[in-house]
C-alpha cells in the first residue's frame, strides 16, 4: 500500500508540472516556458526572435525618415523656384531701361529670394537640420551677424540610415553639394585659380582652407581644414585681384561658389558698388550682372542635379522599405511557428488532464477511507 501511495504522488507530481505547463501555454500562447524545455528550439525561438527585433527597429526608422525625405524634397523645389526668379529679375535688370530705383527694388526682390533659400536650405524636421549633412543638430548654414555673408557649416558626409544589416543608405543631400557650384578643377599637378569666397575640396569632400603661418601678411599653402599640420604640396601665387593660384597641386582640387556670394555679387552690382560699398561703373555693374547669368543658370542646374540625387536617393531607402516589411512579415510567421503554442492541442490536453486529475483525486479519496490496519497491509 505504502508504494502504491508513493506512486500516486509521484505521478501526481508529474500531473501538477505538466498542468503548469499546459496553463502557461494556454494563457501565453508561448510553446516553451523555459529554455530547458527544448534547447534546441528555444535557440531557433530566439534567433527569429532577435531578428524581428532588428527588423523592426531598422522599418520604424525607415518610416521616420519619410518626413525627413519629404521636407528635404519639398525645400529642394521651392529653392528651384526662388533661383528661376533670381533669373528672371537679373534678366529685367539688363533690359537697358531701368533707372537707379528701379534696380533697387529688383535688388530688394532678389534679397527676399536670398533669404527664402536661406530658410530653406535651413529647413529641419522632428529637431533634425535636413540640408546639414550628418551633423543634423545645428542649422547647415549660418549669417554672420556683422557682414551678413553666409557660410556653409554643416557636414561634408551625409547622414546615413541603416536599412538592412551591416547595410546604409545615403540619405538627402548636404548644403555643400546642393549650394555650391563648381567653378574650377585642377588635377594633380596642374594649377587651381579660385578667390577667399570659394570653397577648395578634393574628390573626397576634404576642404583646404589658405594660411598664413608665419603671420607675414602672405599665404603659405594650402591645408587641410586649415590645419598647418596637413599641408599639401603647392605654390600659391597672389595674383592681386583678390585670386589665388596654387600651382602643381599634389592633390586632385576643385573650387565651388556658394550661390549666396553669386546672389550678394548681383545686389551690390544693382546698387552699383563692390563687396566693400565701394561705387563702380554702370558698364562695370553691367558686366557683373550679364556674368551673374551663367553662374545662376549653373546654380538653378546644380540644384536641380542634386533635387533628382534626392529623389533616387529617397526611392533606394523607399525599395528597402517594402522589402523590409516583406521580411519582417515572414520571421513573424516564421516566429509563430517555432514559438506560438498549438492552443487546439492544449486544450484537448487541458481536458485530458482535468479527467487524469479527478481520476487520481477518487484514488486518493478511496485511501483516505482506508482503516489503519488495511494501510498497513
Amino acid at each position: 500500500m505504502v508504494s502504491s501511495i508513493n506512486n500516486i504522488m509521484f505521478n501526481l507530481d508529474m500531473l501538477n508540472k505538466r498542468s503548469e505547463k499546459n496553463t502557461y501555454g494556454l494563457s501565453s500562447g508561448d510553446a516553451l516556458q523555459y529554455g530547458s524545455d527544448n534547447s534546441k528550439q528555444y535557440n531557433e525561438i530566439l534567433s527569429v526572435k532577435n531578428n524581428v527585433k532588428s527588423y523592426t527597429s531598422i522599418l520604424d526608422k525607415i518610416q521616420l525618415s519619410g518626413a525627413y525625405n519629404d521636407t528635404s524634397d519639398s525645400a529642394v523645389s521651392n529653392m528651384k523656384n526662388s533661383v528661376k526668379s533670381v533669373q528672371s529679375l537679373v534678366l529685367e535688370a539688363l533690359n537697358g531701361t531701368n533707372n537707379s530705383d528701379t534696380k533697387e527694388i529688383i535688388a530688394a526682390n532678389i534679397e527676399s529670394e536670398k533669404e527664402t533659400i536661406f530658410n530653406l536650405v535651413n529647413s529641419s524636421v522632428n529637431g533634425q537640420y535636413v540640408f546639414s549633412g550628418k551633423n543634423t543638430d545645428s542649422a547647415s548654414f549660418e549669417k554672420d551677424t556683422v557682414s551678413g555673408k553666409i557660410n556653409y557649416t554643416g557636414s561634408y558626409d551625409n547622414k546615413t540610415l541603416n536599412v538592412e544589416d551591416k547595410t546604409y543608405a545615403t540619405q538627402g543631400v548636404n548644403g555643400i553639394e546642393l549650394l555650391y557650384t563648381p567653378s574650377q578643377s585642377a588635377e594633380l599637378g596642374s594649377s587651381l585659380t579660385f578667390s577667399t569666397n570659394e570653397r577648395i575640396l578634393d574628390k573626397d569632400g576634404n576642404e583646404y582652407g589658405l594660411v598664413d603661418t608665419d603671420s607675414d601678411g602672405v599665404y603659405d599653402g594650402l591645408f587641410l581644414n586649415g590645419d598647418i599640420s596637413n599641408p599639401i604640396s603647392t605654390t600659391i601665387t597672389d595674383n592681386g585681384d583678390g585670386t589665388y593660384t596654387a600651382s602643381s597641386v599634389s592633390v586632385a582640387l576643385e573650387s565651388k561658389t556658394s550661390i549666396f556670394d553669386t546672389l550678394d555679387e548681383i545686389i551690390n552690382a544693382l546698387r552699383q558698388q563692390d563687396s566693400s560699398g565701394n561705387a563702380i561703373t554702370e558698364d562695370a555693374a553691367n558686366q557683373i550682372l550679364s556674368n551673374s547669368l551663367e553662374e545662376i543658370g549653373s546654380a538653378y542646374d546644380n540644384v536641380n542635379l542634386n533635387h533628382a540625387i534626392l529623389g533616387t536617393r529617397t526611392s533606394y531607402i523607399d525599395n528597402y522599405e517594402q522589402i523590409t516589411e516583406a521580411k519582417l512579415t515572414n520571421f513573424n510567421i516564421l516566429y509563430e511557428t517555432y514559438a506560438g503554442a498549438d492552443l487546439t492541442a492544449l486544450a484537448i490536453e487541458s481536458q485530458s488532464l482535468q479527467n487524469t486529475y479527478t481520476a487520481l483525486y477518487s484514488t486518493i479519496s478511496k485511501i483516505n477511507n482506508l482503516s489503519l490496519v488495511d494501510y498497513l497491509k
